[in-house]
């Protein structure tokens, strides 16, 4: 009996951290929807992103996952998005670079098919930002971190 419980947590502890470190390739996501809405006074974030587009003149995605080095760079460190607050311009792309031991992502809140897709250690990811707007986002696989894009 005595020997049970170890050998139990122990099991426990690797499914633990195979769950964590499962999807840990690079991967670059499709063309992603359109995500946050355009500022207030176009329209409000919890409109469809259909009216997203139509704010921002009817043109493409608002944003975008990109193959292409960004033009704003950000970093993944200690489970953490530095700088948590970020400024683009519309057009920029935003590059993270993954400087943990575990697989990220990067992706808006608001519309999670807007995203690096997961970005293995060492890695980076990149997202395109078409419309001005406020972007929050997160880590899919660590939703406690999170950050902001201010795109003007």
């Amino acid at each position: 009996m005595s020997r049970t419980i170890p050998l139990a947590v122990a099991a426990a502890l690797l499914l633990i951290v195979a769950a964590c470190s499962s999807g840990s390739s690079t991967s670059t996501a499709p063309s992603a929807a359109p995500s946050s809405a355009a500022p207030a006074s176009e329209a409000a974030p919890s409109e469809s992103a259909a009216a997203s587009e139509s704010a921002a003149g009817g043109g493409g995605a608002a944003c975008a996952a990109s193959t292409t080095a960004g033009t704003v760079a950000a970093t993944i460190a200690n489970f953490a998005f530095s700088p948590a607050s970020i400024t683009a311009k519309v057009g920029d792309t935003v590059t993270w670079t993954n400087n943990d031991t575990t697989a990220h992502t990067a992706t808006v809140t608001s519309d999670s098919s807007c995203d690096t897709g997961n970005i293995a250690a060492g890695a980076s990811g990149s997202i395109q930002f078409n419309v001005a707007g406020t972007y929050d986002y997160m880590c899919k696989i660590h939703p406690n971190m999170t950050g902001k894009i201010e795109v003007s």
